[in-house]
């Protein structure tokens, strides 16, 4: 008994058919569905026959989404330049959208913050600009009073402290530590009661309350801070007049800026200062020590006028010249103290003296007493010269005043001995002259035979010489000569 015929495989075929149609859609550029949902609908074709009891699973999403979360009906190439216009355009953060897996990298939304410099180490000891920074936060009588030597302002400023308030220091970037420096009771008011930032200083200073605050320059650090274990050098405070290059800027720089405010200097009869006179020093300064390379004529100089002159000299100790607030005054840019020069003018140094009943003298500028007592331009142990040169035990004025006239003299010294050898020289020859007339006609006739027989005899010597080289140049031929026959006779 035949089997009945089978019936057709409805699935295979409608496979087939979906598989075309997948690749046409695949083909098509205006295909309005992914590869994956393409794939997912044929799925779904090929088992569609097949009856299912579970409920239909809901459809996979694509990964790339519409940003906008609409209907999918561009083309391919429309939705490849969204994507470039999303990820190359930059935007605000509150603009993500959840869901969304594109956003921009190193884009700041707030402005930009400039980085802060760099502050240099607190810790350098050989640095002589940090130390006058230092020192310059003494300066302020406000803050800061007179103290013995051994624990002076120099004292803490070599070992990293500086002046915060009212005779109090302060490691400031370091290990931060504050020591009081206290050594006189304050003074007291017509009742008895204490006033604040002043000392009594009628009183000696107890020593051993010195020694005390003198431990604390270096243990009032921290254990760890590293001005604890080492200050500055004995010499920071020294300054370099022997260097032409960097004195002579200074000291034209100086002399400028007194020039400037001239008029308000004192006159030359109202202030005094040791040396020589301004004019002697200006006879013997040798103009070539302010030639600077590459530098421009310079202008004023030398000094001539009254006016130039008062402004050399003050140059000349260390003083610079300015105004602040319409108050010309003279400042120092190593011991940082500062001069009214009003205080010097002429009619008030009169009233002063009628009022005090002393005489004018007394009260004229002292150039180098206004300087304070720790300053190398007035202490010779601060300004610490080499010891074995010639501006040892000098203060730093005295080593400018040295350098600036040495240069000439030892120019003149050159030209002096150089001088005295020519005419030496020029003596000799002439002496040697006069012999050489006074000789005889018999010494001329001997010399004379001398020098023939000297040309004579040099005369030989060269012939000698002459004929010993035609000799040696007669053997050299002999011998190439026979030994060319002995080889023609060996061929």
């Amino acid at each position: 008994m035949a089997s009945p015929e089978s019936p057709p495989q409805p699935a295979l075929a409608t496979t087939k058919r979906k598989f075309h149609k997948l690749l046409d859609n695949l083909a098509a550029s205006t295909s309005s569905t992914s590869l994956a949902s393409t794939l997912q609908e044929s799925n779904a074709s090929a088992t569609s026959i097949v009856e299912r009891t579970l409920p239909e699973p809901p459809q996979k999403r694509s990964r790339v989404t519409d940003l906008a979360g609409g209907t999918r009906t561009v083309s391919g190439s429309d939705r490849i330049r969204a994507i470039q216009e999303k990820l190359f355009t930059p935007r605000k953060s509150g603009d993500r959208q959840a869901g969304t897996g594109i956003r921009t990298v190193n884009q700041s939304s707030g402005p930009v913050k400039l980085s802060t410099p760099r502050k240099e180490p607190n810790f350098q000891p050989h640095s002589q600009e940090q130390f006058l920074g230092r020192l310059k936060t003494f300066a302020d009588v406000k803050k800061w009073t007179n103290k013995p030597e051994a624990i002076n302002e120099v004292q803490w400023a070599k070992r990293g402290w500086v002046c915060d308030t009212w005779n109090t220091v302060a490691c400031k970037g370091g290990c931060e530590q504050r020591v009081v420096v206290k050594l006189y009771p304050r003074r007291k008011d017509h009742d008895g009661k204490e006033i604040d930032m002043t000392e009594d200083m009628i009183d000696d200073v107890d020593e051993g309350l010195i020694q005390k605050f003198g431990e604390l320059i270096v243990e009032g650090h921290y254990e760890d801070c590293l001005w604890r274990k080492r200050g500055c050098m004995d010499d920071i405070y020294h300054i370099p007049i022997p260097n032409r290059v960097k004195t002579s800027a200074e000291l034209l720089e100086r002399y400028r800026s007194s020039l400037a405010i001239a008029d308000e200097l004192p006159l030359p009869e109202n202030f005094t200062y040791p040396g020589p006179s301004i004019e002697e020093i200006l006879k013997d300064i040798n103009q070539t020590f302010f030639t600077l390379p590459d530098s421009s004529p310079l202008e004023n100089f030398p000094p001539s006028s009254a006016a130039e002159q008062k402004a050399f000299v003050f140059a000349l100790f260390g003083w610079s010249g300015m105004s602040e607030s319409n108050i010309a005054l003279a400042t120092c840019n190593h011991c940082f103290q500062r001069v009214g020069l009003w205080l010097y003018k002429d009619e008030k140094l009169k009233a002063s003296s009628s009022r005090l009943d002393v005489p004018v003298e007394s009260l004229r500028l002292d150039l180098l007493e206004s300087h304070r007592e720790h300053c190398p331009w007035k202490s010779p142990q601060s300004q610490s010269n080499p010891p074995d040169g010639p501006v040892k035990n000098m203060a730093a004025w005295e080593t400018l005043e040295y350098v600036l006239r040495s240069g000439r003299g030892k120019k003149e010294e050159k030209h002096t001995a150089a001088d005295a050898e020519a005419q030496s020289y020029r003596g000799s020859i002439d002496s040697d002259g006069g012999a050489l007339e006074m000789k005889d006609a018999d010494n001329t006739k001997s010399l004379n035979e001398k020098w023939r027989k000297f040309k004579a005899k040099l005369r030989r010597t060269t012939s000698r010489k002459s004929l010993k080289s035609i000799k040696s140049m007669k053997s050299g031929k002999s011998v190439t000569l026979n030994g060319e026959k002995e080889t023609e006779n060996a061929d």
